[in-house]
């Protein structure tokens, strides 16, 4: 009899376990399919990374990356960062990556520039960047003012989106100058769909 009910207790232990392994395992590839996402690479003087921005099942943005640049350039201490209006990085505009617009901030409401205009409720304000003693920096962060699938605010509207990191700390304040909300502009990459990919989360 206690044999019996080891053997019982043996068996239901395995198949519980294997419902569980197997549960996990179908649940997984859903999780990748409702998931979309796409790659942005930051390049600037002295400046490289990546970020990749996945859109959740609730809708929210998640942008993670990491960015190492030259201490002398990429300073330590905070970043302003943003998404802005136009997909286009230009670091020979004068000044550098000006071709790139305003923030992101689409919308009958919306008023990408001047920045002091609508900052720091652009659509496309995020959180600063901060960056170590040697130039290196890890982002971490979610938004629910853009989204990545089709919508009015879409970061793949009709003339794209680029983020860009600036020299300066954004201050985040409303009203505030555009050299509170993080001054010229160090380094840019093109927020683009031909970039897309579900499993980039996981390299970075």
């Amino acid at each position: 009899m206690k044999f019996s009910l080891q053997k019982s207790l043996f068996i239901f232990g395995v198949t519980f376990c294997l419902v569980l392994v197997c549960g996990f395992a179908l649940w997984q590839p859903s999780m990748a399919q409702s998931e979309t996402g796409t790659r942005v690479q930051i390049s600037g003087t002295n400046i490289a990374g990546t970020l990749i921005l996945t859109q959740q099942q609730n809708g929210l943005v998640r942008i993670r990356g990491k960015i190492q640049g030259d201490p002398a350039t990429l300073t330590p201490g905070e970043h302003g960062l943003h998404i802005h209006a136009v997909g286009v990085c230009e670091p020979d505009a004068q000044p550098a990556f000006s071709t790139s617009g305003g923030h992101f901030d689409p919308g009958d409401f919306g008023s990408e520039v001047p920045v002091e205009a609508n900052h720091p409720y652009h659509l496309g304000d995020l959180p600063n960047l901060v960056v170590d003693e040697q130039g290196y920096a890890t982002y971490n962060a979610l938004t629910s003012r853009v989204t990545l699938s089709e919508s009015p605010v879409s970061v793949f509207d009709e003339n794209g989106s680029a983020i860009i990191i600036h020299q300066l700390k954004d201050q985040q304040k409303a009203k505030g100058l555009a050299s509170e909300t993080g001054g010229g502009r160090l380094a840019c990459g093109i927020v683009t769909s031909n970039n897309e990919t579900q499993q980039s989360d996981e390299q970075v």
